[in-house]
């Protein structure tokens, strides 16, 4: 199985967009995983305060250096 992970960066103000991509892409995992590929989604509201060692921001940043995709607003990187 292949999987690829794409980090989900976004304000806040924009839950409704994340939940809709969010859904989005767990529809397309339906069709893709008996390809033999999947899609990790990760988002900020996977993170919680509680669980991080130091700095929330510093669990993000390692989230970010291990996927495969960033988006962040309508750029892709």
């Amino acid at each position: 199985m292949l999987t690829k992970s794409i980090f989900l960066a976004s304000s806040s103000e924009l839950k409704e967009d994340r939940e809709q991509f969010e859904n989005f892409i767990n529809r397309k995992n339906k069709d893709w995983v008996d390809k033999g590929v999947f899609l990790k989604l990760v988002i900020w509201e996977d993170f919680l305060d509680a669980m991080s060692k130091t700095r929330l921001q510093d669990e993000y940043n390692e989230a970010i250096r291990e996927s495969d995709l960033l988006h962040q607003g309508r750029q892709i990187y």
